[in-house]
């Protein structure tokens, strides 16, 4: 009994260094930092919890900070435009997306309401309450629109994804709680990672050029993707620190060339696929410095390719250039 409990103990210590070694030789990409801002003090633009990041149409970018329950518009320089909300208006706004005609919607996670606005922040109308119902939320943690203008919506603790008009009229909904075996997903990689359909916890959603729904299934390390009646397409990922691997899949963005971003939250790095979930690269690390994170949630691109990281716990954007990407 005690060989085999040592057998089995010298296995594990060799599977984790493995594991710390991979992870260090997939964390040495090279990263195009072009600037940050939001950590500075400052009246305009200060950052303390931002949650969520697009650009808008005309090449704004606009940000959640749920703690200071504001949206915040800059220039893709950074500079600050202006902000709207206040705790009359959010409890703890989290994700945001623009559609094509310049409308903005917020995912108000607290109240478990979404709100639409124009451009420069002025209210048009809110929809949903608390509840499993269908237009009702159990707090809303991201959203997405496509081209015709229906909004996504990841209902957080209902596991599922709701569909609605552009005037909050509710379409269709998709997905159960269903929580994969993440320790048998670590160590075996032709298990596979749950049933598709099936959500632990979606936190983030994005609509790709094609039409494609994407979802970071989260707490299932994964991503899947559907088309816009909710049918299942394809998925990828599991736990893990390797290149493919997520430790809490996080934001969503598309790039120029038909790559996938997605911010991988607790492995601090944002990773490379193309459409299809073949895994291309990767950067970033845990730290302060430009190009490393602290909780990666919410990415954007901008119509020059380039890449906005929403820095969470380091409480400021990051900008890093497209062209090698």
């Amino acid at each position: 009994m005690k060989t085999k409990y040592r057998s089995m103990l010298s296995f594990f210590t060799f599977f984790l260094l493995f594991l710390s070694l991979v992870r260090c030789a997939e964390t040495k990409a090279i990263s195009d930092f072009v600037i940050s801002w939001g950590a500075e003090k400052s009246d305009r633009g200060q950052l303390d919890e931002p949650f969520d990041a697009v650009v808008g149409p005309k090449g704004h970018l606009y940000v959640t900070d749920a703690r200071q329950q504001k949206v915040l518009k800059f220039d893709t320089d950074g500079k600050f435009v202006l902000q709207w909300g206040d705790a009359k208006r959010f409890e703890k706004p989290t994700g945001i997306t623009v559609s094509e005609d310049g409308f903005v919607y917020v995912s108000d996670y607290d109240n478990d309401h979404i709100l639409k606005f124009k451009s420069d922040g002025t209210f048009i109308k809110q929809w949903g309450r608390s509840g499993e119902g269908e237009g009702e939320f159990d707090s809303p943690s991201s959203l997405a629109v496509d081209a015709a203008g229906n909004v996504y919506v990841t209902d957080l603790y209902n596991h599922r994804i709701q569909k609605f008009t552009s005037e909050g009229t509710f379409l269709l909904s998709w997905g159960k709680e269903g929580k994969v075996n993440n320790m048998r997903s670590v160590l075996n990689f032709i298990f596979d990672e749950g049933s598709e359909n099936l959500f632990y916890y979606p936190a983030k959603i994005a609509v790709s050029p094609k039409g494609e729904v994407y979802v970071s299934d989260s707490y299932n390390n994964r991503v899947q993707v559907f088309d816009q009646a909710g049918r299942f397409l394809r998925k990828w990922g599991g736990m893990g620190f390797w290149g493919g691997r997520f430790r809490v899949a996080s934001g969503i963005a598309f790039g120029p060339k038909g790559h996938v971003y997605i911010a991988d939250f607790y492995n601090n790095r944002v990773q490379i696929f193309n459409a299809e979930g073949k895994y291309l690269d990767q950067w970033g690390d845990e730290g302060t410095e430009p190009g490393q994170f602290e909780g990666p949630t919410g990415l954007a691109v901008d119509q020059d390719g380039d890449i906005y990281v929403v820095d969470w716990g380091n409480h400021r954007i990051q900008k890093f250039s497209g062209n090698k990407k």
